[in-house]
């Protein structure tokens, strides 16, 4: 759970829901919410707008491991299934969704994203207390891209589901044990998806 003076990226935060409650938690800390789907973003920007809400900045960014532009594509009946991957959407094991649209986004990874923190966010980041992920199967490519911080120790925390058609959990845990965290615990959500939590053994 956040706490005062966190400092918390949202990977993927759709419409706000978990950013506005980290910010509430955070108080003088502050939330990093990155969500590329353009009609989700702007229901973020303005939620965030109608809670008066001052420490979350916003970025129409996907998180990759390369710095790139890339495909969106929006799934109907459940847009927070949308994915960078179009089979999460129509073979989803929660039931296929259709592909009701398609976006070309900008995708960054996050070692980019911290390098440049004084340029995108306005303050340098030197520590991530946590990171939350929900990426629709893109997780790994999420992680991969965040290299140097991992490497660095920069990131406390994660939170992560792992969407199982496309992410292998073992495979994911495996690739942080690596970087030296541990984790906490798990929870399934029978074929679909697992939550995990891990934390850095400093």
């Amino acid at each position: 759970m956040p706490r005062d003076g966190w400092v918390v990226f949202d990977v993927g935060a759709y419409v706000g829901i978990y950013s506005l409650w980290a910010s509430r938690l955070v108080g003088d800390g502050f939330v990093v919410a990155f969500e590329p789907n353009p009609i989700a973003f702007r229901w973020l920007i303005s939620n965030i707008e109608l809670n008066n809400v001052t420490n979350i900045k916003a970025l129409p960014y996907a998180l990759g491991d390369k710095i790139t532009k890339q495909k969106l594509y929006v799934a109907g009946e459940n847009e927070e299934a949308s994915s960078l991957i179009m089979n999460h959407i129509i073979d989803n094991p929660s039931g296929g969704y259709p592909i009701v649209g398609e976006f070309v986004v900008p995708v960054v990874t996050l070692d980019y994203v911290i390098d440049k923190s004084t340029e995108i966010l306005g303050k340098p980041i030197r520590r991530i207390d946590l990171v939350k992920v929900d990426v629709e199967g893109y997780e790994m490519k999420v992680l991969r891209g965040a290299g140097k911080a991992l490497y660095e120790g920069l990131i406390d925390k994660f939170v992560i589901e792992v969407h199982l058609d496309q992410v292998n959990t073992k495979d994911l845990l495996k690739y942080l044990v690596d970087y030296g965290y541990a984790m906490d615990k798990v929870v399934r959500f029978g074929n679909v998806k697992d939550i995990i939590y891990l934390k850095y053994k400093r």
